[in-house]
């Protein structure tokens, strides 16, 4: 069965969102380029213009592939972790004293620090313990980090105890459903069990907050097992639970088993709704907040950071692989660790590409984070950040038009100078995210993973 052309047999790929797909190519198309490390400096410091930040450590090393996984990571085997994330981190380290000493003179104030990868549960404790002694000096930050884990990797008590003592105090657990064979589907390599002993172990080290992810549009998922799935993580009381749907990327190893018939086909775009639906309505009444589109916490004042920081800015992005944007300035990391290691022996920042970012993107940028992942937009938060009105700033844009699109179908709703979602909206702005994930952050990392410092990138 041939599937090039987007049929049905693969449904969460960019092209199936159409419309959406084409607006998200329209407004964060992009161009970079390969700048010298001079420049890369001056850029950066140059546009770093808030006092507040977040940083993102990224850990590219995993012990094997997932079907459908899009970002930067490398399979490493298990024995030879200690000395990978050994050296790994000795680099890590210098980069954290660069950012450090390069941005010295703007007296920084870290509001959020937060790993990504790859695997960061994959990182010995000891380990993670020298890279927050290395924040908290070069950044005056507080001796914390939030985590991304895998729970074949915290099912040793003894591990997770040693990883909340390092000072990771947030866990994101990777748990993704409670069905075996959804899990094989995804090439996930932990059991239903595993995920159940690495939250038991979690909660009895004293980690202060666990958010676990739940994946749906799994290939041959069915929704009642996705509402099974809902229902399961909401009895183990975790802090957060997050959805996410399984995108099909074309460069994902699952894209090719589903078009060559090796997968079920994922379930249709009006069970993708309906999932999305499904959600929506059950965790509330498991007593979770819906703060996000796909974040439900039980904490009205907490949720784990995903992405936000990322399309807002300030984000300082350590490690291989990781984005970096000062609010005017855009870096991506390179994605091949031994070129991440080779620039920081010479003492140069480990950039591959970078741009800058004009004010009219940046401020369509945070009013699409703000209204179609966070689910509301106050127009007074807004001007505070970008000393302009927001009628003014968006509507020199033709963002503007969209808007109004949005406000005649019902998907938005203004009022007390406060944007915010309907529940008809809900759906549009899921398609508006997922197009945005696979065309932007999913492309770079597509991009970057072709050669280590490619002279020139355009995104989509």
């Amino acid at each position: 069965m041939d599937c090039t052309a987007g049929c049905s047999a693969v449904i969460l790929t960019p092209r199936s969102l159409g419309f959406w797909n084409t607006i998200s190519r329209r407004v964060f198309r992009a161009q970079y380029t390969r700048q010298d490390d001079d420049v890369l400096r001056s850029n950066i410091v140059g546009t770093f213009n808030e006092r507040e930040t977040a940083v993102y450590v990224h850990i590219p090393y995993c012990t094997g592939t997932c079907w459908f996984c899009p970002y930067v990571r490398h399979p490493i085997p298990r024995n030879k972790v200690e000395i990978v994330i050994g050296k790994y981190v000795k680099y890590l380290k210098k980069e954290i004293r660069m950012y450090g000493e390069i941005l010295r003179d703007k007296n920084l104030k870290v509001i959020d620090i937060h790993a990504g990868g790859g695997t960061p549960s994959l990182v010995p404790a000891k380990y993670w313990r020298e890279v927050i002694e290395e924040l908290a000096s070069s950044f005056n930050a507080k001796p914390s980090i939030a985590i991304e884990a895998n729970p074949e990797d915290l099912k040793n008590e003894e591990i997770v105890y040693k990883l909340v003592d390092a000072g990771i105090n947030e866990f994101s657990l990777g748990v993704q459903s409670f069905h075996p064979e959804l899990l094989s589907r995804l090439g996930r390599r932990h059991s239903v069990e595993d995920s159940i002993r690495a939250y038991e172990n979690l909660r009895s080290a004293g980690a202060k907050y666990i958010n676990i992810d739940l994946m749906y549009m799994i290939p041959g998922q069915s929704l009642q097992q996705w509402i099974e799935d809902l229902e399961k993580g909401a009895d183990l009381r975790p802090d957060e639970i997050t959805v996410y749907p399984t995108l099909v990327l074309e460069n994902s190893i699952g894209y090719n088993m589903i078009k060559e018939g090796r997968l079920p086909e994922q379930p249709g775009m009006d069970v993708f709704k309906q999932m999305m639906y499904a959600a929506e309505d059950l965790l509330p009444q498991r007593g979770y907040y819906g703060l996000e589109i796909y974040g439900y916490s039980r904490h009205p004042d907490w949720k784990y950071v995903t992405v936000n920081y990322e399309m807002e800015g300030p984000l300082i992005g350590l490690g291989a692989g990781a984005m970096g944007f000062t609010g005017g300035y855009e870096y991506q990391n390179t994605c091949y660790p031994d070129t991440y290691v080779d620039l920081l022996f010479r003492d140069k920042l480990p950039v591959a590409f970078a741009r800058q970012v004009m004010l009219e993107e940046r401020a369509i940028r945070y009013v699409t984070c703000r209204l179609f992942i966070c689910r509301s937009l106050d127009k007074n938060m807004f001007e505070h950040k970008f000393h302009q009105s927001f009628d003014k700033l968006i509507g020199e844009t033709g963002f503007k038009w969209f808007l109004k699109t949005l406000r005649l179908t019902g998907d938005i709703r203004e009022e007390n100078n406060k944007i915010t979602l309907t529940r008809k909206g809900l759906f549009t702005a899921h398609k508006v995210t997922w197009a945005f994930v696979m065309n932007v952050p999913c492309r770079m990392v597509e991009e970057c993973l072709r050669e280590p410092l490619p002279r020139r990138v355009i995104i989509p």
